[in-house]
């Protein structure tokens, strides 16, 4: 508890630095024109390139469709974001919207930095039922909701059609020849590796880095492993599945190491789909955009192959939540709560980045099916595996990050690298 307390307090004097020297004010919105008669809403958000876009683009039709209420929307830098919001509220001068990480949420619920949604949302009408039950259940905490999921990201598969389709691994109806098997994975990679014209190399990924524990966690996933630590806010207790964990290491090893399916060391795996140069990549649903702006790249999306026999992928959540403010006024909160049902009934919008929208009437619609690989993913939404909900969601993933890399680069066994991970997750969480 104390070290808690003293990470907490440097967390606030570094904000308040921060805060001083961007020249903040006391206006969490900053200097913008509020329409006469309107109730101005603060929002900040931690968006930057298409998906700040988007967000804008849904803001401005909100505030052109009523005069009620007007959403003053304030983009924040990603890097200081977290740091800027709590402290900011813990001083009176947050916003009265705000976006959240669905992994970043058991800390500003713990700290009491954010209030929950269901007394507003009752009185605005705001249907839970209408949200993805698994996309859900992430922002739910001792049965009362705290935040409005906007979508899922999780991680997917693209393939680029024209290689994989000239090495004789497409069906007549587009899809993938693969057997989804640890073994058929394996071979559908091999057979790339093996009919790909020369300098072109049949996946493209990190050997190091967030995208390798992502995929790791959805293969540990796949196998049934379904926590590193027990979902308590504040007291989890260590409970990763070894054996499992240590399966899906090294078999994600083996693709760079023994059957050499995936090049060490690439300076930039996007680069390499975009131009062309691999024939498959795994990464967020978030890179559907880029792919679509990309002239002359023929892809296909679709989940991650199911290869250890259930349904998981990781995957995380952008939300709205509505930082705790003592004096904040019900009408400024209860519009703030309309915006995000309105925000989130705009999902087809959203779902331009590539992210699956939340609501599953967004996504049953028609509407939705008419974007063009959106569909072939969006089932991911049922099964995605959420980090654990615990204060220390975040800390555990840095834990997990540095020590896979261990392994991906051949310093340490899996038996060796898990066993450090336990003895730091466990002093991490007090255990």
């Amino acid at each position: 508890m104390k070290m808690r307390l003293v990470l907490f307090i440097g967390i606030v004097l570094t904000a308040i630095a921060l805060i001083g020297c961007s020249g903040g004010t006391d206006d969490a919105g900053g200097k913008v024109k509020v329409p006469e008669g309107a109730t101005e809403v603060v929002m900040w958000n931690l968006f930057g390139g298409g998906d700040a876009d988007f967000m804008q683009e849904i803001v401005d039709e909100y505030n052109a469709s009523q005069e009620e209420i007007f959403i003053n929307n304030v983009q924040q830098e990603f890097e200081e974001y977290y740091t800027k919001l709590i402290t900011s509220v813990s001083a009176g001068k947050g916003p009265d919207l705000a976006v959240s990480h669905t992994n970043v949420l058991p800390e500003l619920v713990s700290q009491g930095l954010v209030q929950e949604l269901d007394t507003y949302g009752t009185e605005v009408g705001l249907d839970w039922e209408d949200f993805n039950q698994n996309i859900l259940e992430s922002t739910v905490f001792d049965g009362e909701h705290f935040a409005v999921p906007i979508d899922t990201h999780p991680h997917i598969f693209f393939v680029n059609n024209q290689l994989v389709g000239d090495a004789g691994l497409l069906n007549e109806d587009g899809s993938v020849k693969m057997e989804q098997t640890p073994e058929g994975f394996v071979e559908f990679l091999t057979t790339l590796k093996e009919e790909l014209p020369e300098g072109k190399f049949p996946m493209a990924f990190s050997t190091a880095g967030v995208d390798s524990y992502r995929l790791w966690f959805s293969f540990y996933s796949q196998l049934g492993g379904e926590n590193i630590v027990t979902d308590d806010l504040d007291n989890p207790e260590y409970v990763l599945d070894v054996e499992k964990a240590i399966e899906a290491a090294n078999y994600m090893h083996d693709l760079w190491h023994k059957y050499e399916v995936i090049p060490l060391n690439l300076a930039d795996f996007y680069a390499d789909f975009q131009s062309g140069n691999a024939a498959t990549i795994s990464t967020g649903v978030w890179a559907t955009g880029t792919w679509e702006a990309t002239e002359d790249l023929d892809f296909s999306a679709m989940p991650a192959p199911n290869i250890f026999g259930q349904d998981s992928a990781f995957g995380n959540s952008h939300t709205f939540v509505i930082p705790t403010n003592q004096d904040a006024d019900p009408e400024v909160q209860k519009g703030a709560i309309e915006f995000m049902d309105y925000a989130t009934d705009k999902g087809v919008n959203w779902a331009e980045a590539g992210h699956i929208p939340a609501k599953t009437s967004i996504v049953e619609s028609e509407e939705y099916a008419e974007l063009p690989y959106r569909s072939d993913y969006a089932e991911v939404a049922n099964y995605v595996n959420f980090p654990d909900q615990t204060i220390h969601a975040r800390g555990i993933q840095d834990i997990l990050i540095r020590n896979l890399d261990l392994i991906w680069t051949d310093e340490a066994s899996p038996e060796e690298a898990f066993d450090l991970i336990e003895n730091e997750v466990k002093a991490l969480i007090g255990e």
